[in-house]
């Protein structure tokens, strides 16, 4: 390969790595914890693999001092604490840099990018001497290291020009300004409370790093640029290793996986060190890296007393700062606005269950209605009921009157009392539970408000006043109040069992039942009718026969008497007959019409208090 087409293809892995954090790092702070440690990882690789390679060379270097494999050579050239150490070292350092280039400004981030053309022409430089004294591979072990540090030097003392030149660094009058003034940007929405506490603890080391160099500016200029080169020097070191991992070969990195040996072409690495390097590779990723980070989560999640406990240490060390919590313009002592919510929680429940209650009786208020269709089916089927439908016939109020003998029978038993009572007592429940809730919270903003003994308090969590004196709602209660579906009102007795009866039997008209029902006895009156005639005429011949008796009018009292008593007794058989007949092809549709038709009413009912979405 070219030196062009490496150096070319160092560029694009360099520069690209770079952009990779300061894009992916400003996103850590909102995202999952999965998120956070995926891109950590993949982060951390070229900063690990630059490390171990060069504690790999190192190794091959230093085994040639020892005469015989003995405790020091096993002490002093073991690979396997500095390839722990690294790993811990390379994730750790990947998340602090992701998180400080995602947070930093684009002018200050254009400096970081800068390490990338001055670590190739440091390179450029020190390769040639490097190959004219060592070995190949000593000489580019050798470059790389001369480059790092000659890289690190000048970018730190470069940085510092940048700090003194570039931007006037800010004397902060308190802690808690400078803290506020460089958590900017840290917070976030995550998911994690690892991330949120991290992220948070970062914040604060940031103002609190701030506040000191801005201290030690005003004190002495030497002293404060002194520690700018220190800790810039620190953070360029491992930019530089890592985008070194991009100037070795790939066949190069073989070394680190196969055995030491002073060799200018690495070896192939045997199969047995390829599986022990895969398996301590999934064993450090799977059971170390993911699962300690997972289980700090769940730790810190189930512990909020240690998050408080970490929360109120930063507030002990930052002296001035008071931590406080805001509701509309006035102050109170951190933890009210969690005891409102708690407040507000219970009143929920409390709902709840009264809701929960008008459910289960509006179930048995409709299966009483259901029960008592057989009751007022056995009256249809009877002859007092048929005389009865007949002389509604006669009035012209056959329809109407069918209606309201429908709506007796299933309001029997006061069907719905059960649900009205639920209904009141759920009204009378909640206004009971929102003047309490008000009565609490009053309670709770006067025993927890305080007055800042600082000028400037910082405000952990806000909330408007009208949202926590707003008592909570349930919609099946609006629902109550604003569509009772009730004429006579919510008081009025027996007022939700007449109009769910009323409902019913409008159905069951909509199906027709009703009306063909009128008809059929129109037109059944007829043949009723001539059954009478044929009665009476037997019952007069009876009636002339007895009557003979008595000639004269006896003849015709017993003619009389005889049709009227044959027409009854054969009428009523009649009557009763063709009841049975029609009970017997008719009742179980007319019986399923009318269950039917209870049930749509359920259904409406319950979706008109959204009584169904339970």
């Amino acid at each position: 390969m070219s030196s062009i087409t490496r150096m070319s293809i160092f560029w694009v892995l360099s520069v690209g790595w770079l952009v990779f954090a300061y894009h992916i790092g400003g996103m850590i702070p909102n995202q999952q914890l999965w998120f956070a440690l995926l891109v950590t990882f993949l982060f951390a690789i070229p900063l690990y693999m630059a490390a171990t390679y060069a504690v790999t060379v190192q190794r091959i270097h230093r085994a040639n001092q020892f005469r015989s494999l003995g405790i020091l050579y096993w002490l002093l050239n073991k690979r396997i604490l500095p390839y722990i150490g690294w790993a811990l070292w390379s994730v750790t350092f990947a998340f602090l840099l992701l998180f400080y280039l995602g947070v930093t400004q684009k002018l200050e981030w254009i400096v970081f990018l800068l390490t990338v053309p001055v670590f190739t022409c440091f390179h450029v430089i020190l390769k040639p001497v490097a190959a004219r004294e060592f070995k190949p591979y000593i000489a580019l072990h050798k470059s790389l290291t001369w480059t790092r540090w000659a890289t690190t030097l000048s970018m730190a003392a470069f940085y510092v020009l940048y700090v003194k030149l570039a931007s006037d660094y800010q004397a902060y009058e308190t802690l808690d300004e400078a803290i506020q003034a460089r958590s900017f940007g840290v917070e976030g929405a995550s998911g994690s409370i690892l991330i949120l506490e991290i992220t948070r603890l970062l914040g604060f080391v940031e103002g609190l790093k701030a506040y000191a160099l801005g201290g030690l500016h005003s004190f002495s200029d030497i002293l404060f640029l002194i520690c700018i080169f220190l800790g810039s020097a620190l953070l360029f070191y491992n930019i530089a290793l890592s985008v070194s991992s991009f100037m070795i070969p790939l066949s190069e990195y073989r070394r680190v996986f196969a055995p030491l040996q002073d060799t200018n072409q690495p070896a192939r690495v045997p199969l047995r060190s390829i599986a022990l390097s895969s398996a301590l590779f999934t064993f450090f990723a799977l059971f170390i890296y993911v699962p300690s980070t997972l289980y700090m989560d769940a730790w810190l999640r189930g512990k909020p007393q240690v998050v408080e406990q970490i929360k109120e240490t930063q507030a002990k060390v930052a002296t001035k700062i008071e931590i406080l919590e805001k509701i509309g313009d006035d102050y109170y002592q951190p933890g009210t606005i969690e005891q409102t919510r708690q407040a507000y929680l219970a009143v929920v429940h409390e709902l709840e269950a009264s809701i929960e209650d008008l459910r289960k009786s509006t179930d048995q208020g409709f299966m009483m209605m259901a029960h008592n269709v057989d009751d007022y089916l056995d009256w249809y089927y009877s002859l007092p009921g048929e005389y009865e439908r007949i002389v509604a016939l006669a009035t012209g109020k056959l329809e109407n009157w069918m209606i309201e003998k429908l709506e007796s029978y299933l309001i029997k038993g006061n069907a719905f009392g059960p649900v009205q009572q639920s209904i009141e007592d759920a009204l009378r429940k909640n206004e009971d539970l929102r003047t309490e809730y008000l009565e609490k919270i009053n309670l709770i903003l006067a025993e927890n408000q305080v007055e800042p003994t600082t000028h400037q308090p910082q405000v952990i969590q806000y909330s408007p006043l009208d949202a926590i004196k707003e008592p909570p709602s349930n919609s099946v209660i609006i629902n109550l109040e604003n569509r009772l579906l009730i004429s006579g009102g919510i008081g009025a007795a027996g007022a939700i069992t007449g109009a769910i009866a009323g409902k019913i039997t409008g159905k069951v008209i909509a199906k027709g039942a009703i009306s063909l029902g009128a008809k059929a006895l129109v037109k059944v009156a007829a043949g009723k009718a001539a059954s009478v005639v044929g009665g009476a005429a037997a019952g007069a011949a009876s009636g002339a026969a007895i009557g003979s008796i008595f000639p004269g009018i006896g003849t015709a009292i017993g003619a009389t008497l005889g049709g009227i008593i044959g027409g009854l007794s054969v009428g009523l058989g009649v009557e009763h007959l063709l009841l049975k007949l029609e009970e017997h092809y008719s009742r179980d549709e007319f019986k399923q019409q009318i269950l039917e038709a209870i049930d749509e009413a359920r259904l409406e009912f319950e979706e008109s208090l959204e009584l169904n979405n339970h």
